[in-house]
């Protein structure tokens, strides 16, 4: 009996000793999280962020992003802690942050990877908003062999086809801008497919749409022929009207259409592009941008129009100055401007705050097409005339991760968010060229399980 006891006090200080002399990437994660964790235990509403990170232990980018997502997912998953990932991106060893969501915050995280010996150390600061001082300061470091540096240094691409998957294709007629869809009264999805001179709307059927009905589009001098027709539909409800903005580069304004007696009648113009209609100040708003008249490029404004039944036509209107931008969109989430996403006319990506300013831009990249789903998702396409990419960012607390990406046979002309059914996703407009001239297909990219 005293040699089993004696036996398993063993086996229990060996364990314990083992335990102790974890190594690798993910034991120094687990620490780092547990010293964080331990930390905040008091704390049940600080909010927290990480708003520097530095690669000096020769990870690399994508082991820097890889050793991030760990911790990300272990400090989101320990409720004490109220997270906020505001990642931008990995690059040169550093990564960027969207600093604009400092303010809202009660304590920054600094971490830095710096190389000991054969092992990779981690500092760790903590600063406290509140005090404007630095609160904690930890060092912790574990042996990470070469063959795991060499598999954290390593790019993955297993999961990168793996979220959004396509659900629907069809071939549309020349000319088509923007899709937007909207519940009928029976709660039927309905589909609005935009053309310059008309508008055709369409119902889901299990396997495709069936064409319902279509009105023609009147537009008044000046006109602006193009080669390349660009537009922007909008969908929302009012009180208890269904409104139908539309609008593109070849007007100076856009038509405002409210839906009456089963008819589509024109209410009134606005002298820009609507894109989301949003509440600011507890004020309904219609937000949007113009296009350089018969040209593809919008101008460097943001225009902010009050809007109601009682609101008089163009008062009120506001506007900020953005880039000039060969595409844009607007996030919004539960009626709230999130972020305004932009390809400028170098096709660089940038992006501003809820409050217009302009965040770090992020070095070499590059896109054609966008789309912004709510406050969740931005689907960027790579403009590439015949095997285009699309890269799905997640864009939740401000930052733009990119997570998947899909190969598409074709040039993507525009990208629109909705729903095909349940499933929230992208509408991609896609030009497919051959010897007689090419077509025009419309894809829906969707994740089946937001």
């Amino acid at each position: 009996m005293k040699k089993a006891a004696a036996l398993l006090l063993t086996l229990i200080a060996l364990g314990g000793a083992l335990g102790a002399q974890q190594q690798g990437a993910e034991a120094l994660v687990d620490e780092c999280a547990a010293y964080l964790a331990a930390f905040f235990q008091g704390r049940p509403d600080a909010r927290v962020a990480v708003v520097a990170l530095d690669d000096r232990a020769g990870l690399g980018d994508s082991g820097l992003q890889k050793l991030y997502q760990m911790l990300v997912a272990r400090l989101e998953a320990n409720r004490t802690i109220h997270f906020a990932d505001l990642l931008v991106a990995v690059a040169d060893g550093r990564a960027e942050f969207n600093l604009d969501r400092a303010r809202e915050l009660d304590f920054l995280v600094e971490l830095r990877l710096v190389r000991s010996l054969d092992k990779v150390g981690l500092g760790l600061t903590v600063f406290s908003r509140l005090q404007d001082r630095v609160v904690a300061l930890k060092y912790l470091e574990r042996a990470i062999p070469a063959a795991e540096r060499d598999l954290l240094q390593a790019r993955s691409f297993a999961f990168a086809a793996m979220g959004f998957a396509k659900l629907l294709e069809f071939e549309a007629r020349e000319g088509l801008m923007d899709i937007q869809s909207l519940p009928a009264a029976d709660g039927t999805m309905q589909y609005y497919l935009y053309y310059p001179d008309e508008i055709v709307i369409y119902q889901a059927r299990e396997a495709g749409l069936e064409k319902r009905f279509q009105f023609k589009l009147t537009w008044s001098r000046p006109y602006y022929p193009t080669r390349h027709p660009e537009g922007r539909l909008l969908l929302f409800r009012s009180g208890a009207d269904l409104v139908l903005t539309a609008g593109g580069n070849f007007a100076p304004y856009s038509l405002v259409l409210t839906f009456r007696d089963g008819v589509w009648q024109e209410a009134g113009r606005v002298d820009f592009v609507p894109f989301r209609f949003v509440t600011l100040n507890g004020i309904p708003c219609l937000v949007g941008a113009r296009w350089e008249e018969g040209r593809n490029f919008l101008k460097e404004r943001i225009f902010f129009q009050p809007y109601g039944p009682t609101q008089p036509a163009g008062e009120g209107l506001m506007q900020k100055p953005v880039c000039a931008a060969m595409a844009l969109d607007i996030a919004a989430a539960d009626g709230q401007l999130q972020a305004v996403h932009a390809i400028d006319r170098e096709y660089s990506y940038r992006m501003y705050g809820a409050d217009l300013a302009e965040s770090t831009p992020l070095p070499g990249k590059k896109g054609g097409a966008l789309a912004a789903l709510g406050g969740k998702w931005l689907a960027l396409s790579d403009y590439r005339r015949s095997t285009d990419r699309l890269f799905f960012c997640d864009i939740r607390d401000g930052g733009l991760r990119p997570v998947y990406e899909a190969a598409v046979a074709g040039e993507v002309r525009f990208l629109a968010a909705g729903a095909w059914h349940d499933a929230p996703g992208f509408w991609a407009g896609v030009r497919q060229r051959d010897e007689d001239g090419g077509r025009l297909l419309v894809q829906f990219w969707g994740k089946a399980n937001e």
